[in-house]
């Protein structure tokens, strides 16, 4: 009786793996049995990756995101900073150690026996781990997002390293560059919805997720950037955010946010400078 019950529950089960295949929602089952298991929201949620160590120059640049999420995740996290002087001899060590991968940084290490590199990568990996990734439904939303911030950040290098670099220079750049972008940005930030259970302003899935972090850190940069004083009463500060107020209430509200305001505030964060 007993081999024949086992047989029939054998036979149920294939049969409703075979249901959920078929009926085109095996992802979704799976994406929400693999939630269970760790205890997370997102579409891909993983084991918590430990305590980390963060390695990049004594700057905010491509660091400042992952700070920022790590600050508002409450991960706890070291720092290993080293001067551009340093920078060849440990490019070439971390390069023979397979630290970093591509020769470059950031790069963080975990007490897990984690080794990352690529900004956006590691902050999505963080994301994951505390719950922050976005929903499956809203993945195509999310990558939008990240690599049209992406695609806005890599056009701020050559200005900031220009050996020519004045307050023309930042204001031009503003004038054709980021004002463009940021019209594109307002359109897909998020607007305040009392339908939805969303308690705050996020771009996806009605809930924090580490694309939030990703658009702070990018406003951030640029709201910073039209602050740059130049010591000349004929080159006043900006405000980048003035004429998109979308995207201003966005990054009012995420600075706000208990974590992220006491970070802001704090004496360690790295002042922005060129």
């Amino acid at each position: 009786m007993a081999e024949r019950w086992s047989l029939q529950l054998t036979f149920a089960l294939i049969a409703l793996i075979a249901a959920i295949f078929y009926s085109g929602k095996a992802q979704f089952v799976f994406n929400k049995i693999n939630q269970i298991i760790h205890g997370k929201r997102g579409c891909s949620p993983i084991a918590s990756i430990g305590q980390v160590t963060l390695h990049y120059f004594g700057t905010r640049g491509r660091a400042e995101g992952i700070r920022l999420i790590m600050e508002g995740s409450e991960i706890q996290y070291s720092e290993t900073n080293f001067s551009k002087a340093d920078w060849p001899i440990i490019k070439a060590k971390g390069i023979e150690t397979g630290l970093f991968t591509f020769g470059q940084v950031p790069a963080i290490t975990t007490t897990t026996g984690l080794q990352l590199v690529q900004s956006k990568v590691i902050m999505h990996h963080i994301g994951r781990s505390v719950g922050l990734d976005c929903d499956c439904s809203d993945i195509h939303i999310c990558e939008t997002l990240v690599f049209g911030a992406e695609d806005l950040r890599a056009k701020l290098g050559p200005v900031l390293y220009n050996p020519e670099f004045s307050a023309k220079v930042r204001d031009d750049h503003i004038q054709s560059v980021v004002y463009t972008w940021l019209s594109y940005f307002e359109k897909l930030a998020p607007v305040e919805d009392n339908s939805t259970d969303a308690d705050g302003l996020f771009f996806a899935s009605n809930r924090v997720t580490w694309v939030d972090y990703v658009m702070f850190d990018l406003l951030d940069t640029y709201v910073e950037f039209g602050r740059l004083n130049f010591g000349d009463d004929e080159a006043p500060t900006i405000d980048v955010l003035e004429n998109f107020p979308k995207l201003k209430a966005f990054y009012e509200y995420f600075a706000g946010r208990p974590n992220i305001a006491k970070y802001l505030k704090a004496e360690r964060r790295v002042p922005f400078r060129l």
